[in-house]
């Protein structure tokens, strides 16, 4: 019995404010082509059971083409495969309101797709003879109240989560966290995670599979980890394989720190990092950050060069960063990784909710402006 488990393709996707020739944002089509992908890989293997752990769209409301797109993609699979299709809703595609309509609805409409996004469900395949429990994000409040065991009448039971592991790494917005002792148990044949970005084993029966894309609010905390899905054997309780999804380059370059150059030695070095990347930076999305820039040299540097590889690349984030003055002043050491609060800003406006007619990206980058000039101002 062979299961692959997908997690967090977060169809919809925008960013940057690019398109294709069709006239579709860039990132959310790379997003939709990794899902594709992904897909056609699953009907080349050809598993008993297809399990997406939440957040397959990145929105509670997706566009129409979307929709129509994402829906056409299922139906193609449920014609090339017999594998009962289980969804669950996870944060980004699930409303907050319980009389709201979930769009995850529609795809019960294929014969084989199943989906849970409201409560802890139990979905039965009797033709597998396979419970899988369904924990959905909106779930997670009665976590306390819940009784999350298999079913002894079952062969097979598998728990299908979405939410933050104890022990995980755990975000500002995640109020809710499982506790391992409550849901990582050598009793389940597998335990199959969505919400954590990265590919990562909690137990031998238990994984988060990663996005399949670069789509969270920190991608650059992903950059040296694959992106895929899992196919998992049910009999053996082993990992058969995790099937890495190519996407575009994603590259996070080694810092520089500025607090003995000028602004022509600047200039130098930042040219000098751009060049080792492999094949150029063009069409990819690279970071650049540097430490210790004073205004002096900040206010020399050479902008037109920096404009151009923006305009070649994906998206080119060049993050100047002014020194320390709490440091400074007290005279304490960095004693670790800092966190600007232009990072703090972005992960937060990535999950706080908004009017369609508002540019997420371009509010996103107005508040980063905003902050590195007030910092640079004190």
């Amino acid at each position: 019995m062979r299961v692959v488990h997908i997690a967090d393709p977060h169809l919809g996707y925008r960013a940057y404010n690019r398109v294709t020739r069709a006239g579709v944002n860039a990132r959310e089509a790379d997003v939709f082509d990794a899902f594709r992908r992904t897909l056609a890989k699953i009907v080349e293997i050809q598993p008993d059971l297809i399990l997406i752990a939440g957040d397959l769209f990145h929105v509670v409301r997706p566009s129409n083409l979307t929709i129509q797109h994402t829906f056409r993609e299922f139906a193609l699979l449920r014609q090339k495969t017999q594998a009962p299709v289980i969804i669950i809703g996870g944060n980004h595609d699930s409303p907050r309101s319980a009389d709201t309509g979930c769009i995850l609805d529609l795809f019960t409409n294929i014969p084989g797709i199943h989906v849970a996004h409201t409560e802890y469900v139990q979905v039965s395949l009797k033709n597998l003879n396979t419970s899988v429990f369904c924990l959905c994000h909106r779930a997670l409040p009665h976590l306390p109240s819940l009784k999350i065991e298999p079913d002894p009448s079952s062969k097979y039971n598998i728990l299908l989560a979405h939410g933050t592991v104890e022990g995980t790494v755990r975000y500002a917005y995640d109020i809710y966290e499982i506790s391992r002792s409550q849901a990582i148990s050598d009793i389940w044949d597998y335990i199959a995670f969505g919400h954590h970005h990265i590919f990562e084993q909690l137990a031998p029966n238990a994984f988060y599979a990663g996005s399949l894309e670069y789509t969270s609010t920190n991608i650059w905390t992903e950059t040296e980890k694959p992106k895929g899905f899992i196919e998992y054997d049910l009999d053996e309780r082993r990992l058969i394989s995790f099937h890495k999804i190519a996407t575009r380059d994603v590259i996070d370059l080694r810092p520089i720190d500025a607090a003995e150059l000028d602004a022509s030695e600047l200039n130098r070095v930042i040219e000098q990092r751009l060049a080792t990347i492999d094949g150029s930076h063009k069409n990819k999305i690279v970071r650049l950050v540097v430490e210790n820039v004073h205004r002096s040299v900040q206010a020399d540097l050479d902008y037109s060069a920096i404009r151009q590889v923006r305009a070649e690349a994906m998206h080119f984030e060049l993050q100047l960063r002014p020194p320390d003055k709490r440091l400074r002043k007290t005279g304490l050491s960095d004693t670790g990784p800092s966190r600007p609060l232009e990072e703090e800003w972005e992960e937060f406006a990535h999950e706080y909710p908004l009017d369609p007619a508002v540019d997420r990206d371009h509010l996103i980058a107005l508040g980063r402006d905003y902050l590195m000039r007030q910092t640079l101002s004190e």
